[in-house]
């Protein structure tokens, strides 16, 4: 059985959509402001074990937050985070500084 949209039902289904992306907003800003600060008032110079585990779990919590509000935002930041990761473990400064200084000592 067919039923018609009323002008209600189309109001009240922009204000669920509207009211939807208004909380996804505000808890992935959230989330960003959380996590950077914990990353400024973890990771330092006298980071120690303990807490670089904290940290960790702290930002798997926020990521699952992440993930349960908005899985496109969940995966473009899982990527995001994997390329960072394997940038900085292809750090190519520190084999163009080898090359360098053997080129220079053969030279």
């Amino acid at each position: 059985m067919a039923t018609c949209i009323g002008e209600k039902d189309k109001n009240e289904t922009a204000f669920i959509k509207f009211t939807r992306t208004l909380v996804k907003s505000f808890t992935l800003l959230v989330v960003v402001v959380i996590a950077i600060s914990i990353k400024n008032n973890m990771i330092n110079e006298n980071t120690t074990l303990f807490s670089t585990a904290l940290f960790i779990i702290v930002m798997t919590i926020l990521f699952t937050i992440v993930g349960v509000v908005d899985s496109y935002v969940y995966s473009n930041l899982v990527l995001g985070v994997g390329l960072a990761i394997g940038l900085q473990i292809m750090d190519w400064r520190k084999v163009t500084e080898a090359a360098a200084s053997t080129i220079e000592n053969g030279l």
